[in-house]
C-alpha cells in the first residue's frame, strides 16, 4: 500500500509539471505567432506576394496558388480576428483532455483494482472478447487493453459523469473550488465542441452542456477574445494543479 501511495503521489507531481508547462509554452508561442500575423498584415512586401506554395497530392507534393493583395489581407485579418484564437483555444482544451486521460490511465496502471469502479451512465467495459485475451502475450497486456477501452467509454460520457468517475477513481474529494473549475471547464469544452462541430455557432447542445456558465446565446457566433483565452489558460493550469494537489494530499506518506 505504501508503494502504491508513493507512485500515486509521484504521478500527480509529474503530470502537473508536464501539463502546466505545456499550457504555458502554448501561450508563449501563440503570443509570438499572433504578433507575427499582425506584423505580416502590415508588411508591404508580404502583401505584395502573389503566389504561395501549398501541399498537394501531385507528384511534386506542392502547387502554387495565387492570392491578390486584397485577398491576402482578408486571410490575415480573419486569422487575427477569429481563426488563430479558435485554433489555440481548441488546442489547449485538447491538452486538458490529454492530462485527464494520462492521469486516469496512470492511476489504473498503478492500482488495477480501480478498474472495478463503476458510475451509472458510463458504458464501462464489462467483458472482453476471448480472441483479444488469447492474442495477448500476458495479463498485463490484457489489462492495458481493458484500460484503453475504459478510457474511451469514460471520455465519451457527459462531463458530469466524467467528474463523478474522476472523484471515485482518483479517490479525492471535489471541494467547492475544484467543482467551480470543473463547471468552467464544461463551458470551455462545450465552446470547443461548437467551434469544431457547428462552425462556431452556439446551439441547444452547447447551452445544455454549459449550464449556468453559458457564455453564448443560441445562434450567437463565438468570438474568442484575448481575455477569454487568458481565462482558459489560467483556469486550465489551476484545474491541473488542484487535481494533482488533491491526489498528493490523499497519498502523502506520513513519517
Amino acid at each position: 500500500m505504501k508503494i502504491l501511495k508513493q507512485e500515486m503521489y509521484e504521478l500527480a507531481g509529474e503530470l502537473r509539471k508536464i501539463y502546466q508547462k505545456k499550457i504555458n509554452n502554448t501561450h508563449i508561442w501563440a503570443s509570438i505567432a499572433y504578433e507575427a500575423i499582425n506584423v505580416a498584415s502590415a508588411n508591404v512586401e508580404i502583401l505584395s506576394s502573389s503566389t504561395f506554395k501549398v501541399p498537394s497530392r501531385s507528384v511534386s507534393k506542392t502547387k502554387e496558388i495565387s492570392r491578390s493583395k486584397e485577398s491576402l489581407e482578408e486571410v490575415l485579418n480573419a486569422a487575427a480576428d477569429i481563426d488563430f484564437n479558435y485554433s489555440i483555444f481548441t488546442f489547449i482544451v485538447a491538452q486538458i483532455e490529454a492530462f485527464l486521460s494520462d492521469l486516469v490511465r496512470g492511476v489504473l496502471r498503478i492500482d488495477k483494482r480501480r478498474l472495478k469502479i463503476r458510475v451509472q451512465g458510463i458504458d464501462h467495459t464489462n467483458k472482453i472478447d476471448i480472441a483479444e485475451i488469447i492474442d495477448s502475450n500476458d495479463i498485463d497486456e490484457v489489462l492495458e487493453l481493458i484500460i484503453k477501452k475504459e478510457l474511451i467509454s469514460i471520455f465519451y460520457a457527459s462531463p458530469e459523469k466524467q467528474f463523478e468517475y474522476l472523484e471515485k477513481v482518483l479517490n479525492i474529494k471535489i471541494d467547492e473550488k475544484l467543482f467551480e473549475l470543473f463547471d468552467k471547464w464544461k463551458e470551455y469544452k462545450a465552446t470547443r465542441d461548437i467551434i469544431i462541430h457547428n462552425s462556431g455557432i452556439a446551439n441547444e447542445v452547447y447551452l445544455k452542456k454549459s449550464g449556468n456558465k453559458a457564455k453564448w446565446t443560441e445562434g450567437e457566433k463565438v468570438v474568442i477574445e484575448q481575455d477569454y483565452l487568458n481565462s482558459l489558460v489560467a483556469e486550465s493550469k489551476s484545474l491541473v494543479g488542484k487535481i494533482c494537489s488533491a491526489i498528493q494530499a490523499k497519498n502523502k506518506i506520513k513519517k
